[in-house]
Order: structure tokens, then C-alpha cells, then sequence
């Protein structure tokens, strides 16, 4: 995001063609010579570039070398020869690139018992389609956790346990180890015999299951006293014999059934009587506490009333608070507008002086003459010097009315044509915007804005930047600066298509340093928004853009 230095774009102006790209990866290659080593990080050389005195590196690498590096850095190889690297010297060594793409390297699938050697540009085609890729096989979703080569895969699925079979007798697909189970204990077409061994012929296990919960006479049943305590189970065969020769049985659990009976009747009572009792003092509290809740109601209903009374005159006392806060955080502003006024009204006391003055020498006729046109030149010059402070405090006051306290900037620039007229001919390449700050004692930031772009976006893109500027309170704010910047192109029309872009500052960056010039480098977006796009009636409209900054606040501790 970072507005770069010269040795960041030296190879701007040169086409990035496919074929100079160095190939993703860091495969192990057959040989790797030395002429093919970057000479800062001795691996194998990526985008190569080539300095003056004919060492070849990294681009990545040069480039953070460089980068941020105020001292003037000799080239890493500290041969006798070497020079003082710099950006503008440093180019792409695009032969070298095109022997790095054809260097042989083996198949990532080596170890899988792959042999290929290719060039490393096609590494990447070929990995992709190898026959050694291990890969899941094609039930891993049905359960199987085999990891096997690609070229395996068929043969594997074949007799994959976890393969997808369907069975003859319901057509139902089941997985190949589960198909034995299903047909022993699920599948409604296998015929079966009744679990209850009666005479039935043997039939479908969906129909067998419907015959022996129904109709099965076999089927265990309970005796008809089971309620009672008898615990009796058969046929009903069985249970009519057991029946008739357990009457005097089934009589003894009756008449044991009627006692407890009779007991559990007496002890109801008993309970109902307690819960009767137990009942009315319950009654007896909650008429009690019945007539507390109305006196309660009465109660909250008047501090209901003095509640809203109170809130009443809270807002009224935090609109006052308020106010004061204002007048105080102005006052420092208004001290400063009444000095100016003062200012004003003695240079207009000054003027009307001065025009008595020359109006008394008019009158002294042409003996006054010399000292007239004299004192004429002194109060040309006075009246200059007047108006110059005039317009000085006019500025002043503009910027301080402009000002912005709460990490928001919004710009209006008006006369896009002709100022994207004039940053193309050169006449005005860039403009600042007025300050903001994060607070009345925080950081002092301003965007700085090139109509006719900058950098890779010249004369296609609006270049925005982000600039942090020197402040009066430095001293007590944390750097390097981390707050989170959004730059926004505002929509006019619809209000809800703003282009927008966000970064966290590098903390790295001299852009982000406390300054100690008047402004850092700026930092931003030089392709923030094209041409095309920007200069449609959503986005200028009476030849003005809209351009808003919003610096995140929230967890920093405003002053």
C-alpha cells in the first residue's frame, strides 16, 4: 500500500510476460548449478534481476533489501567488483528466468514411486495428472480410509469393501460389507420361518413380522389376572388351561388386590384431608399476599412517576453537560477568533487614520505634494501587508472551521475537468486535503489525491493516498501509527455503491514513523479507481467528487 520507492517499480515499464515468471513450489531439482543461486539467499533464483556489476538475486529479495533501508546498501556478493546497489540500475535478467523454468526437476510423487523428470514449468501440469498421486479412494465417503495412487484407484474399487451393491431380493443399495447383515436381519423379500415355530409356512420376513405380532397362536401372551400380580405367559391354549386350574389362585391375588386397595382408599383420604387443610392456608397466604401486592402496585406506581421525573431532569442536566463540554472544548477556538477579531478591528481603526491622514495632505495643496505621494507609497505598502494578514486569518479560520476531531475527512473537490487537466499537463500533479484529526490533541493526518493517477495508475486510475502529517501533540501519541485507514469514492447517486478500500498500516513503514518533517511519504492505493468508472454520473455529478477517510478510533484512547 506503501507509495514506492524507485527500486520497487524498476521493472514497471517492461511487459510481464508468462513465460518470465518463475513457476510455483519448491520442488527438489536434478542439479542445480550455482549460476541459478540467488546470491542473498542462495536458494534457487525467482524472478531473477541482475545488478550492475553483474550479480544475479531474487527480485522478492532485492526488493526487501532495499526497501526501507535508508543506508546505501553494496551488493551481498562482496566481491572486488561489487557496487552500490541501487533501484534504478537493478533489471530483469529475463534469459535467465526462461533457463530457470527449463531446469529438471523431479515428480512431488517421487517417494510414491513416481520416476518422471520434467522441466520445472511443466511441474505443475503434471503433478496434477500423475499416476503416483495418492489420493482417497472413491468410498471414502461410505467409510473407507485407504490412501492409494491414482492409478490404483480402479482396481481397488473393484473389490472395495465399502463399494455400493444392490440386492437381488429388494433392490435396496447397500454397502458390500453390510449386505450379509442386511440380508440376515433387514431385508423384507427373505423368506423366513415364524420365530414362534408354529404351522405357518414359511414366507417374506415383512409378512412373517405382521403374523407373528397379530395372528400367530403361538404368540406369547400374559394371563388375563396379569394386572393383579400373575405372572403367567403362554399360548392361549396354555393360558385357558392355566385359567381353569388357577382359579384359586387368581381369587387369593383378588382378594390381596382389594385389601391394598381398601389401604391405598384410607391413606387418599387421609391425604386429602391433609391437602384440604394444606390448602386453605395456602388461601389464607395468598389473600394476605393479594392485598400486599396492591398496596405494592401503589407503591411502583408513584416511583414510576418519580423515576420519569428523574429521567426528566437527567436529560436535561446531560444536554447542559453537554453544552459545557462544547464551550469548553471551543474555548481554546474562541480565544483565538476574538484575538483575530481584535486584530481586525485595530488594522480598520489603522486604515480610517490613515485615510484622514492623506485626506489632511490633499488639503495642503501642491506644497504637500512630495510628502503626500511619500506617505501614499508607505500606506500602498501598509495596506499590502494588511490584506495579506486579512487573508492569513481568513485561512486560519477556514481550516478551523473545516477541521475535523473524530478520524473523519470529508473532501469535496470541485472542478474535476480542469484539475485533471492540470495534473496532466503538470501543472498541479497532486492535491492535499485540508488536516483531520483522531482527536483535539491526537494525530494530524491529511489524503492526498492525483486526478491523473500515479505510479501504475497513471493516466488510467485515481491515485489516493493516506498521509500522516506532523502535530503539535506528537510527544503523547503511540507510534508507530496502527490504526485501521478506509479510503472511500462516494456515490452520489444511489448512495450505497461507494468504491472503498481498507489497510492496517505496516508498522514497518517510515510512512507510518512519527514524523520528523512536516508530513510522511503517503501511503495508499495508486489504482484506487479508474477512470472509466470514476467519471460516470454516480460518481461526478457537476463536475465534483466526493472522497471520505475514516480512521478506526475505536481502541485507541482519544485525547
Amino acid at each position: 500500500m506503501d507509495q514506492k520507492l524507485p527500486s520497487l517499480t524498476l521493472n514497471a515499464s517492461l511487459p510481464s510476460l508468462p513465460h518470465q515468471q518463475t513457476p510455483p513450489g519448491n520442488p527438489d531439482f536434478v542439479s542445480l548449478p550455482a549460476k541459478y543461486r540467488c546470491t542473498i539467499c542462495r536458494g534457487v533464483l525467482r524472478d531473477a534481476v541482475q545488478t550492475l556489476c553483474g550479480h544475479r538475486a531474487c527480485g522478492q529479495c532485492v526488493d526487501q533489501l532495499l526497501t526501507g533501508n535508508p543506508k546505501r546498501i553494496k551488493c551481498p556478493a562482496n566481491e572486488e567488483f561489487c557496487v552500490i546497489l541501487n533501484g534504478t540500475e537493478i533489471h530483469g535478467d529475463f534469459s535467465i528466468r526462461r533457463e530457470v523454468r527449463n531446469l529438471e526437476v523431479y515428480c512431488a510423487h517421487q517417494q510414491e514411486g513416481c520416476k518422471e523428470i520434467i522441466q520445472w514449468r511443466k511441474l505443475e501440469v503434471h503433478v496434477k495428472t500423475c499416476e503416483y498421486k495418492v489420493t482417497f479412494c472413491r468410498y471414502h465417503p461410505a467409510g473407507c480410509q485407504i490412501n492409494l495412487p491414482k492409478k490404483d484407484e480402479e482396481s481397488h474399487a473393484v473389490n472395495c469393501e465399502f463399494r455400493t451393491v444392490c440386492c437381488e431380493l429388494c433392490s435396496q443399495h447397500q454397502t458390500y460389507n453390510r449386505l450379509k447383515k442386511h440380508k440376515e436381519t433387514e431385508c423384507p423379500n427373505v423368506i423366513v420361518n415364524c420365530k414362534y415355530n408354529c404351522e405357518k409356512q414359511p414366507c417374506p420376513r415383512l409378512e412373517m413380522n405382521v403374523h407373528a405380532e397379530a395372528e400367530c397362536p403361538k404368540r406369547p401372551r400374559f394371563c388375563k389376572y396379569h394386572t393383579i400380580g400373575c405372572d403367567f405367559t403362554g399360548s392361549e391354549e396354555e393360558i385357558r388351561r392355566h385359567c381353569q386350574v388357577s382359579q384359586d389362585q387368581h381369587i387369593q391375588l383378588t382378594a390381596l388386590q382389594s385389601q391394598e386397595t381398601s389401604l391405598d382408599n384410607v391413606n387418599c383420604r387421609r391425604k386429602i384431608k391433609e391437602l384440604s387443610t394444606h390448602i386453605q392456608s395456602l388461601q389464607e397466604i395468598l389473600t394476605e399476599h393479594s392485598k400486599q401486592m396492591e398496596y405494592l402496585t401503589t407503591v411502583i406506581e408513584g416511583v414510576k412517576t418519580s423515576i420519569k421525573d428523574i429521567k426528566l431532569k437527567a436529560v436535561s442536566q446531560t444536554e447542559r453537560l453537554i453544552n459545557v463540554e462544547r464551550r469548553v472544548e471551543n474555548m481554546a477556538d474562541k480565544e483565538e477568533m476574538e484575538k483575530q477579531r481584535r486584530d481586525i478591528l485595530l488594522l480598520k481603526d489603522k486604515h480610517g487614520t490613515l485615510e484622514q491622514r492623506v485626506t489632511y495632505l490633499e488639503r495642503a495643496g501642491p506644497e504637500g505634494g512630495k510628502t503626500v505621494r511619500s506617505q501614499l507609497h508607505q500606506h500602498d505598502r501598509q495596506l499590502a501587508l494588511m490584506d495579506a494578514r486579512c487573508a492569513e486569518i481568513d485561512l486560519k479560520m477556514q481550516v478551523m472551521e473545516a477541521a475535523s476531531y473524530d478520524g473523519v475527512l470529508m473532501w469535496k473537490i470541485r472542478d474535476y475537468s480542469k484539475r485533471k487537466q492540470d495534473a496532466k499537463t503538470g501543472r498541479t500533479v497532486s492535491l492535499y486535503s485540508q488536516p483531520f484529526y483522531t482527536g483535539r490533541f491526537g494525530y494530524k493526518m491529511c489524503a492526498r489525491v492525483y486526478l491523473n493517477g500515479d505510479g501504475v495508475g497513471k493516466g488510467t486510475h485515481l491515485s489516493l493516498f493516506f498521509v500522516v502529517q506532523k502535530g503539535e501533540y506528537d510527544a503523547l501519541l503511540p507510534w508507530p501509527f496502527k490504526q485501521k485507514v478506509t479510503l472511500m469514492l462516494l456515490d452520489q447517486e444511489n448512495r450505497t455503491r461507494h468504491i472503498a478500500d481498507s489497510f492496517r498500516p505496516d508498522v514497518k513503514s517510515s510512512s507510518f514513523k512519527r514524523p520528523n518533517t512536516e508530513m510522511n511519504i503517503a501511503s495508499g492505493c495508486p489504482m484506487f479507481v479508474s477512470h472509466p468508472v470514476l467519471e460516470t454520473p454516480g460518481y461526478l455529478r457537476d463536475d465534483t467528487i466526493f472522497i471520505k477517510v475514516v480512521v478506526a478510533t475505536d481502541d485507541l484512547k482519544l485525547h
